[in-house]
């Protein structure tokens, strides 16, 4: 397993606290800066992508976003027929892409081989690189559309990701709740460190996120994604497709589908004109996916929907330095009537 310097080191979901050192993050770059010269590229390709296309020139690479951790690549490659094709390079500061990649194997022998909306996952990794290759996805992300068309797109979405908890597949040992709170504990030092002012907002609803993790519902663990949400999910016009296994896992499903309904809180808050819409889009989310997924816990989704708010108030602290006065408060009373939630579910049975 990757060392991690994060409260997840022991389970499978990465966390975004994860720093890599200042030695990888050099080499990372160093790496990216080979991989853009079309040779090499060309070379990698030609050794990675199936068959059925044979690339005999680089047209363009274009780096498309750069973190110490990773890297990502739009390439575009020519045949000598004259036929091209895109591909995502996914560049990492260590060999997480090769855990990811034996993750997605896994998960593609079960996942169902028809129909437009699916999950889209690598189709090479390249190992001497730590690069992971995929098909190009001509798209817009699903948090982008905010308009009439995302109450339906919500509901394919719910499809997707029941399919993907459906898959009966191992990939390591299971991310425990005891793992996730620990994650929590630890945004809540970042907090502590940087925004002190934001942590008698948190504490609270922190101590009653852990008391409520005593009464959680058993559960299986399946695969998960990880980070759901509307920004993991791209729009081609006429597909919709779930992307971004960064942070896949082996836990709880209720943990993506109360992330995802905390994503969509989130949006809410960030953005008052979308508010009318909040419940309308949450229900069109949960409703369909509760129905093709019974067996997963409400309980379990208000718990990990609130322990999500709670996360995200160290992100919006991060990237919203100047607006986070008003918006933790929203995100952590969402996060107690999240909690409310899942005890009004305990208290019904």
């Amino acid at each position: 397993m990757v060392e991690r310097n994060d409260a997840l080191n022991r389970g499978t979901v990465r966390s975004p606290l994860f720093k890599p050192s200042s030695a990888q993050a050099a080499a990372l770059l160093e790496r990216l800066e080979r991989l853009q010269r079309p040779a090499t590229m060309l070379g990698l390709l030609r050794s990675a992508v199936p068959t059925g296309f044979e690339p005999s020139a680089v047209v363009s690479c274009t780096t498309l976003t750069v973190h110490p951790d990773r890297a990502v690549l739009h390439v575009r490659a020519r045949a000598d027929s004259g036929a091209e094709r895109e591909y995502t390079v996914k560049c990492y500061c260590d060999d997480i892409g090769d855990r990811i990649w034996s993750f997605t194997k896994g998960l593609a022998a079960g996942l169902p081989g028809d129909g437009d909306d699916r999950a889209v996952l690598p189709i090479a990794y390249l190992r001497d690189e730590w690069a992971l290759v995929s098909a190009w996805i001509d798209g817009i992300p699903l948090s982008e559309v905010q308009d009439a068309r995302t109450p339906g797109l919500l509901r394919r979405a719910a499809a997707v990701v029941a399919a993907v908890h459906r898959v009966t597949v191992i990939p390591e040992p299971p991310t425990t709740p005891a793992m996730l709170i620990e994650e929590t504990l630890a945004r809540r030092e970042r907090l502590r460190a940087r925004w002190p002012a934001a942590l008698p907002l948190v504490d609270p609803v922190l101590g009653a996120l852990r008391d409520a993790a005593a009464g959680l519902d058993p559960a299986a663990p399946v695969p998960v994604h990880g980070d759901l949400g509307g920004a993991q999910f791209l729009w081609t016009g006429s597909r919709l497709v779930l992307i971004d296994w960064d942070r896949f896992g082996y836990a709880d499903p209720a943990f993506d589908a109360g992330h995802f309904l905390a994503q969509l809180d989130r949006v809410a808050i960030v953005n008052p004109a979308l508010r009318a819409h909040a419940a309308e889009w949450i229900a069109s989310f949960i409703d369909p996916y509760g129905a093709a997924m019974p067996e997963v816990s409400h309980r379990n989704v208000a718990f990990y929907r609130a322990m999500t708010l709670l996360w995200k108030i160290h992100t919006i602290c991060r990237v919203q330095p100047a607006a986070w006065p008003q918006l933790v408060p929203q995100l952590a009373r969402a996060a107690r009537v999240a909690l409310q939630g899942a005890r009004a579910t305990e208290s019904s049975r």
